[in-house]
């Protein structure tokens, strides 16, 4: 059974706004016999609260259908040998949850940078996306990852779109860090492929893959790291012009103007 991965913001949303054509899409895949599956590199929420999220946008769908930055990071640390015992977020209360019920120890969030200095080192750092980004969150992560802890980044968008404005996204709390500490972090989100990866897997099917994003940078090279067909969709970020002057893993296979359009695709052909 094929499998269609879609990413949430600039395609399925725009902010608060569902996009034109979403329903329709979605409805006809499944009908055509196509496992339908969502992820995000977000990691201000858990599953759960994206679920919501949509939900309230008027789609329903089972947070079991869900992939977020902040769940392929809580697997990536699960996975590590030795597994992290005392986890740093810097990130909201929905990414220390979405890790917390991964069976991980995470930190509350500390604003004293003076009794940082008297805690024990945490085992790793993980950046997200942190409205409250702070210099004391900064300096709080610089301790930690100076002294040795890993640096983990749940993705390194740059930017998200909503209706008014691009805003600055997880990958500016990362680049600042890095900055401060002389080290490299280890990103787990896009434009890595193990977002997709883990998407195509609990939709248990070993069907072709296609996935739809706005992000060059991110949703097509992530998607061409994984093996699988990247269709750009311009709702989001990303324009003709971009388009154009795309090259490498960057380079999208196929280029929709919205949803209603994905259907001429050669991939779903007869569909």
């Amino acid at each position: 059974m094929p499998i269609a991965i879609f990413d949430l913001d600039g395609v399925i949303h725009v902010g608060p706004t569902l996009l034109p054509h979403v329903h329709a899409t979605l409805d006809r895949l499944r009908r055509g016999g196509w496992e339908v599956v969502f992820a995000t590199n977000g990691t201000t929420r858990t599953r759960d609260g994206y679920r919501d999220r949509l939900s309230g946008l008027g789609l329903t769908i089972g947070s079991d259908r869900i992939v977020t930055g902040a769940s392929v990071t809580a697997d990536h640390l699960r996975d590590r040998r030795p597994a992290p015992r005392d986890v740093l977020v810097v990130g909201t209360d929905g990414f220390r949850a979405e890790l917390r019920s991964g069976g991980l120890s995470v930190r509350p969030r500390s604003r004293d940078a003076e009794a940082d200095m008297e805690q024990p080192r945490p085992d790793v750092v993980v950046v997200g996306l942190d409205p409250e980004f702070d210099y004391a969150t900064l300096a709080e992560a610089q301790l930690a990852v100076v002294a040795g802890a890993d640096l983990v980044a749940g993705n390194r968008d740059s930017s998200y779109p909503d209706q008014r404005r691009s805003w600055p996204g997880a990958g500016a709390m990362v680049a600042a860090i890095e900055a401060a500490t002389g080290r490299a972090a280890t990103c787990v989100g896009k434009p890595e492929p193990h977002l997709f990866i883990a998407a195509a897997r609990i939709a248990r099917s070993e069907g072709p893959v296609i996935v739809v994003g706005d992000s060059l940078g991110s949703d097509m090279v992530a998607a061409h790291r994984a093996g699988f067909t990247a269709v750009l969709v311009l709702t989001g970020l990303t324009t003709a012009a971009d388009v154009r002057s795309a090259a490498g893993e960057a380079a999208p296979d196929r280029v929709i103007s919205s949803l209603e359009d994905l259907f001429g695709i050669p991939e779903l052909s007869g569909t």
